[in-house]
């Protein structure tokens, strides 16, 4: 089995600040970095952590070729991440003292991302490998229309909420990750539960996460319903918690493992990772998450 994570690449901008900008405000902030990202260079690294055959495909400009030798450091296979004469895609990313932030993105070489292009990635994938998505890049139909006619088992993960989302087919998808307002924002409901309803009957072969942010997550089937309680930390920073959840849950649940372990050993991943600054340089080693794990027995 492989996984294919086709997704964006991004040069990540973090300004350090007080309180998040308000409109019409100017305001100084404490530090300035740069750094990899996009949540499929982070669901990316995430996923290494705890699986070894990981592949990226995506698309970088001159700018971001440094983002290819950190997926490279991170025994990430890059085989599929083509250069675009565009400028690498960019976020602009606030983290207030709170460790809570807010981001702007610039799509750039990630909407570099032709059929052909595509289709000559996935003719070295076959039935049950894997194929994960986010919505930052571009031809997300056309990917999920051919990953299926393949027999991969495609992982959605639909985050930023675009109109684009109105013409997925969702019973392609075999894992479905979302957080409460995208679940919401999809199933076009008022509440979590209203939501799950809607994706379990609508969509009954469906695999479907909800995260729940501090509270927790909740995984559903056809089959099970599980809750799983959120982890308390002191959060640093936000950033990347949901694409290193994602990343740890799909590596131990296509290898088989218990939902209830495959979300618990999620969260406390997802929980390591906002004790720390930045996106992806804060995703945690496995064995991180084990030592963490034991002293949260």
């Amino acid at each position: 089995m492989k996984i294919l994570n086709f997704g964006s690449l991004n040069i990540d901008i973090f300004f350090r600040v007080e309180n998040i900008v308000k409109p019409g405000e100017t305001i100084s902030a404490k530090s300035i970095e740069k750094r990899p990202g996009g949540k499929g260079l982070n669901q990316s690294v995430a996923l290494s952590k705890s699986f070894e055959n990981v592949y990226h495909a995506g698309s970088v400009g001159d700018d971001g070729i440094f983002l290819v030798d950190y997926l490279k450091s991170e025994n990430i296979n890059t085989k599929y991440i083509k250069k675009s004469d565009k400028l690498t895609g960019n976020a602009i990313i606030q983290v207030d003292d709170k460790g809570e932030n807010s981001i702007v993105l610039y799509k750039g070489a990630n909407f570099d991302n032709d059929k052909k292009f595509i289709d000559e990635v996935l003719n070295d994938f076959s039935k049950d490998d894997i194929l994960l998505l986010q919505n930052e890049i571009s031809s997300m139909k056309y990917l999920i229309d051919k990953a299926y006619e393949k027999g991969m088992k495609i992982v959605l993960n639909p985050s930023p909420i675009t109109d684009e989302i109105k013409e997925f087919d969702f019973n392609k998808i075999d894992l479905l990750l979302v957080n409460e307002i995208e679940a919401k924002n999809i199933a076009n409901k008022n509440s979590v539960d209203e939501s799950i309803d809607y994706f379990t009957t609508t969509y009954p072969n469906i695999n479907l996460i909800v995260t729940l942010g501090s509270k927790g997550s909740i995984f559903v089937n056809k089959n099970e319903k599980i809750k799983q309680e959120g982890i308390k930390v002191q959060s640093v920073d936000s950033t990347g918690a949901g694409d290193t959840f994602t990343g740890f849950f799909v590596s131990y649940f296509y290898q088989g493992k218990n939902v209830r372990d495959c979300l618990k050993f999620a969260s406390l991943a997802s929980a390591l990772s906002v004790t720390k600054s930045g996106a992806s340089i804060s995703i945690p080693s496995l064995c991180d998450v084990k030592e963490f794990e034991r002293k949260n027995v």
